[in-house]
């Protein structure tokens, strides 16, 4: 029986681990086995979890100086685990601070040369490019989801493969294809959707005001509905309860339905502001972090914009607001040019940024097969 241990830490690498596990099952010429961490879909999709995902998932570097004598223990632990199961492969999803001093202490303790596979690159060539020692060291293959990354790390002699984007394959698949009227929404109003972020620190900094925004907005917009998307791991009933939704309804069930079927996205910075670019909808994308955070990372940013859709069309398509321009005066003046001025302009370079990936399909298979050749190779 082959193993594999794969490791992600956040929504959207557990939604790309249970794909890539199905996939590797379904390519595989023999039983195989999955360990690792990751949240409900990849534990639904066979991994014998070695530890809850949420517990390891945190925000900005104040809080996870706190946490580092926790993590330490568990790095240490995984490592010496990984390398007496001596798996096929060792895949790691995104999740860097985590992932990648898990590959240091995994390479430190090996005795096997295991391989390790990285799916979904660090975005080092935006922020913290210090960390390409540490790919270069203990990262054996980058598989990359970003068109221009697979050149970027070929330039720095790091073997990289582009293998496409693997949320152009679910949406070619009609899979986040919904309509305002099956989800309950008046398909004359407008509908505006909220994404607070996918872990509770995030909810924390940037809900409140995102509801705030929105109070105002329909006072002076009674053609407006909204709603809020909740990510995977949180309960519904305690958001309603800690927070002043009003009539403002929650989505837990199938997010990204209710975001195709939105006329404009508030959202936190992270994966959905590119998945609602793909889906063509315009969006305002907000962040902002502890201060020690924010002043540190502030120093490390190397790109003039921190969505992917702005860096790769290399211009302001989508508003971004960071740290102290999160304010709801800024939001409602964003959303009412989005809605009644630039609609249009927007979704045409948008369009544009969407064709940057289009050449490349079947993100997870390729990866899956990829992953698979490597094994027998050996």
């Amino acid at each position: 029986m082959k193993r594999y241990v794969i490791i992600a830490g956040e929504t959207s690498g557990d939604n790309y681990g249970q794909k890539l596990i199905q996939a590797i099952k379904q390519q595989e010429n023999e039983p195989v086995e999955f360990w690792g961490i990751g949240g409900s879909q990849m534990v639904a999709a066979g991994l014998n979890s070695l530890e809850d995902a949420n517990k390891i998932s945190v925000v900005g570097f104040s809080e996870v100086i706190k946490k580092i004598p926790t993590l330490s223990k568990l790095l240490n632990r995984l490592a010496l685990f990984i390398n007496e199961l001596n798996p096929h492969n060792i895949i790691l999803i995104d999740f860097p601070g985590f992932n990648l001093n898990l590959a240091k202490r995994i390479k430190k303790y090996s005795k096997n040369n295991l391989h390790i596979t990285y799916f979904i690159s660090p975005q080092v060539w935006a922020w913290n490019e210090r960390r390409i020692n540490h790919i270069k060291k203990y990262i054996d293959t980058m598989l990359v989801i970003f068109p221009f990354e697979e050149q970027y790390y070929k330039n720095k002699n790091i073997f990289s493969r582009y293998v496409g984007h693997p949320f152009l394959d679910d949406l070619k698949c009609n899979l986040y294809s919904g309509s305002k009227r099956d989800l309950g929404f008046d398909e004359k109003k407008k509908l505006i959707g909220i994404f607070p972020g996918s872990r509770s620190e995030e909810i924390k900094r940037h809900l409140p005001i995102y509801l705030d925004a929105i109070h105002q907005f329909q006072r002076n917009n009674p053609n407006i509905e909204c709603a809020v998307g909740l990510a995977p791991g949180f309960d519904k009933s305690k958001i309603e309860q800690q927070y002043d939704l009003r009539k403002i309804n929650i989505i837990d069930n199938n997010p990204l339905l209710m975001l195709s079927c939105c006329d404009v996205a508030l959202v936190t910075s992270g994966t959905i502001s590119l998945e609602a670019t793909f889906m063509n909808i315009p969006s305002i994308v907000s962040y902002r972090l502890s201060f020690i955070s924010w002043f540190i990372s502030k120093m490390l940013l190397k790109t003039k914009y921190i969505s992917i859709t702005n860096i790769m069309h290399n211009s302001m398509v989508i508003p971004e607001l960071i740290q102290h321009n999160v304010t709801s005066k800024n939001i409602i003046k964003h959303l009412a040019k989005i809605l009644y001025k630039d609609n249009l302009k927007i979704k045409n370079n948008l369009k544009e940024v969407q064709d940057m990936f289009l050449q490349t399909h079947n993100a997870i298979d390729s990866a899956a097969d990829y992953i698979i050749t490597t094994n027998e190779k050996k």
